[in-house]
C-alpha cells in the first residue's frame, strides 16, 4: 500500500480512532448508514465495547475539525442519529472551545471533546494505513462475478455498514458470504495482500456482529444455546418457525408441486454444526471481542502480517472458517509459504 498525504480532517479522525483504540474500543471509521441500499449519511467513528459479559456499548462519534464547526448543529444532529440507531451514547469532537458548547452537550447527554482536548492529542498514526489510503487501493479492484462488478471498497464499506443496524443473525449470515469471497481471493497472487487485509477486516466485522448476538444467549443452558445458535445461523432473524410459515405461504401462492417438508428439510440440513459447536463454548465467546480488535488492527497495519504469522487464537478461528467453507487448510496456508515473489 502506497503512502499518500491525508487531509487535516482525515488526520484528526485517524488520531481519534487511535485514541479510542487505546482506550479499549473496537473502532470503525467512516461507516455509511444505509437504508434500502441508499447511502443516507456517514458516521465518522463507530465505537463498540464489551462492558461486561452481559452488556455492550455502541457509540457514534461526529468529528469537525474546521474553522466553523457549527458545534450546536453537530450536537443536535449527532444526538438524533444516536436515538435513531438506538445507540447507548454519542460524542461530538469539535475544534470549538467555548464553555457554552460543553454545557449544551452536557444538558443533552452528549460528550464534547473540544478544541482544548483535540490540541492535546499527540497520538501517532504512522503504524496504521489511513482509511482513505486503504479505500483508494481497494477501489482499483472489481468483483466480476459474485458481487455484480462491485469494487472491493464497496464490499468493505457494506461490511462496515452492517455494524450500525444489522447486529443480528441475518447480518452475520450476510457477512459470511463476504468472508468466504475474500478467503477465495487470497489464492490470487496479484491481489493476495489486499485480499488478506480485507479478509481480516470483514472477518472482524463478522465477529463484532456475533459478539453482540451472543450476549443474549450465552447464559442459556448449553443445549438451548446450541439450538438458538443453530436456528439463527440456518434461518436468520425469522427463526425456524418464521421461515416455515414463509415457505408454507409461498407454496400456497405459487401452487408449487414440491412438498413443503422437502424445502424445509433442505434448509435444515445446512452445515452449520461446526460453527454452533465452536461458538457455543463459553471460553470461545469470551475472546471474540478481543480477536475482532486484533484482526482490525492487523488489517490496517503498515506491517503486512500473513495468516501463518497470526496469534494462535486467531489461527484457530481461521481454521474454523476454512473448514466451514470446505477450503483445505494446507492449500490456504501454503500460499503464504511460497518462495515466489508475487508481481
Amino acid at each position: 500500500m502506497k503512502d499518500t498525504v491525508i487531509l487535516k480532517g482525515e488526520l484528526m479522525e485517524e488520531k481519534l480512532r487511535q485514541y479510542f483504540l487505546d482506550n479499549g474500543y473496537y473502532v470503525a471509521r467512516g461507516v455509511k448508514y444505509k437504508y434500502d441500499d441508499l447511502d443516507i449519511t456517514d458516521i465518522d467513528l463507530f465505537l463498540y465495547s464489551k462492558v461486561s459479559s452481559l452488556s455492550r456499548e455502541r457509540i457514534n462519534v461526529d468529528i469537525k475539525n474546521k474553522k466553523s464547526p457549527k458545534a450546536f448543529e453537530r450536537i443536535i444532529w449527532t444526538k438524533g442519529l444516536q436515538n435513531l440507531l438506538l445507540f447507548d451514547s454519542c460524542v461530538v469532537a469539535t475544534s470549538e472551545k467555548r464553555d457554552s458548547i460543553r454545557q449544551y452537550g452536557k444538558k443533552h447527554n452528549v460528550l464534547i471533546l473540544d478544541g482544548e482536548f483535540l490540541q492535546r492529542l499527540n497520538y501517532k498514526v504512522e503504524n496504521r494505513i489511513p482509511e482513505d489510503v486503504f479505500l483508494k487501493d481497494l477501489s482499483q479492484i472489481k468483483s466480476l462475478n459474485v458481487f455484480k462488478n462491485q469494487t472491493w471498497n464497496n464490499l468493505y464499506e457494506d461490511s462496515k455498514s452492517r455494524l450500525l443496524n444489522e447486529l443480528d443473525f441475518s447480518g452475520f449470515n450476510k457477512s459470511l458470504i463476504t468472508v468466504k469471497y475474500f478467503i477465495e481471493k487470497c489464492f490470487n497472487p496479484q491481489k493476495r495482500e489486499q485480499a488478506t487485509r480485507t479478509l481480516y477486516a470483514t472477518l472482524s466485522h463478522s465477529l463484532i456482529i456475533l459478539d453482540y448476538v451472543l450476549r443474549d444467549i450465552m447464559f442459556l443452558e448449553i443445549n438451548l444455546r446450541k439450538e438458538t445458535l443453530s436456528d439463527g445461523l440456518k434461518f436468520g432473524n425469522l427463526g425456524r418457525e418464521g421461515v416455515n410459515r414463509t415457505i408454507d405461504m409461498a407454496i400456497k401462492i405459487t401452487n408449487s408441486k414440491i412438498p413443503a417438508n422437502v424445502i424445509k428439510q433442505s434448509i435444515d440440513t445446512n452445515q452449520t454444526d461446526i460453527l454452533v459447536d465452536f461458538f457455543s463454548k463459553s471460553d470461545i465467546s469470551k475472546n471474540i471481542f478481543k480477536i475482532a480488535v486484533d484482526l482490525e488492527n492487523k488489517a490496517l497495519s503498515k506491517t503486512y502480517i500473513t495468516p501463518d504469522l497470526l496469534d494462535s487464537p486467531i489461527r484457530s478461528l481461521m481454521y474454523l472458517f476454512l473448514d466451514f467453507f470446505s477450503i483445505n487448510r494446507k492449500s490456504f496456508y501454503d500460499l503464504y509459504n511460497q518462495k515466489i515473489i508475487d508481481n
